[in-house]
């Protein structure tokens, strides 16, 4: 498959134990290509994320698979599903196929039916919020346990196959591998921001509470919050049969232990119950959120 420069849609599957059908992902061509082509020529113009009936190449709601493509969509997010379904019982979309178009990944998963919880929340009775948060402090649980194939003392920052990451509030494009969590820290600028003591004065005690810091590497969604679940079945009764479904795995990799609990205040530090029920329920990290939004008062908000 071609790729950009710089980019890692070449994944070669690294310390992973699995192989999928999918993998080495293929560019589609010939009959197959015109068969797709034709079918978006048809309806309107193919966005970041459609529903499309792979059956009929129509538009269709009811389809129960979903696609995900785009400039940004990498195949490591495919094998990290994958790797999740494996090794873990958190619920995520099953990956039904993956190919490339003109240098673009596409992601066939299986559709969730349901509502983003962000949207549903407050609409959510006590029991149902409570069992939301005792399931995502199982899938805290469970992505924690998984070891690193480099070993449970290995700090290296990478994803999924071993290549490197992408997050738009950290870097542009992929970024990384680091090899430690000190390469990581310079990445994010920490020993640079200390150094400039007089420009960000909020950020000195912060830095100093986790200066020398060990940490352990441990898988990481990297944009966890109600925005990336889905919940399933949820009637809205007080009974808590509702299931979360985790989405959207283009951030995964393996982190310091640290850096879930960070993100999702990152991303949703304005839903202040769900924050404070969500650091209930998991190992919390609040000297390193400190530095965090301390940040993000500095450059982001």
């Amino acid at each position: 498959m071609a790729t950009k420069p710089g980019d890692s849609n070449d994944s070669k599957l690294g310390s992973l134990n699995f192989q999928v059908p999918w993998f080495p992902v293929r560019e589609l061509t010939g009959f197959k290509l015109f068969r797709f082509e034709l079918g978006q020529r048809l309806s309107w113009s193919l966005p970041t994320w459609r529903i499309i009936n792979f059956i009929t190449n129509k538009i269709n709601n009811n389809s129960k698979k979903f696609i995900k493509c785009g400039p940004h969509v990498r195949v490591q997010e495919a094998l990290t599903m994958e790797f999740i379904a494996r090794t873990t019982t958190i619920p995520v979309p099953r990956v039904l196929d993956v190919f490339s178009i003109k240098e673009n990944v596409y992601i066939v998963q299986e559709r969730i039916k349901g509502p983003i919880l962000e949207d549903v929340w407050y609409l959510l009775s006590p029991d149902e919020q409570r069992s939301c948060m005792l399931q995502i402090k199982d899938c805290f649980d469970q992505l924690r346990s998984l070891t690193p194939a480099a070993g449970s003392d290995s700090e290296r920052v990478q994803a999924v196959d071993g290549s490197g990451l992408i997050d738009s509030r950290v870097g542009q494009g992929v970024w990384g591998p680091f090899e430690n969590h000190d390469e990581f820290h310079r990445h994010l600028n920490h020993p640079i921001l200390r150094e400039l003591h007089e420009r960000y004065p909020a950020l000195q005690e912060p830095l100093a509470k986790v200066a020398g810091k060990k940490y352990r590497s441990v898988f990481s969604h990297g944009d966890f919050g109600p925005h990336n679940l889905i919940w399933v079945d949820g009637k809205g009764k007080g009974k808590g049969k509702g299931k979360i479904v985790v989405i959207d795995w283009e951030r995964a990799g393996w982190f310091p232990e640290y850096w879930d609990y960070t993100r999702v205040y990152a991303a949703r530090w304005y839903m202040k119950e769900w924050c404070d029920l969500f650091s209930a329920v998991v190992d919390r990290y609040d000297d390193e959120l400190e530095v965090q939004d301390r940040i993000d008062e500095y450059f982001e908000r």
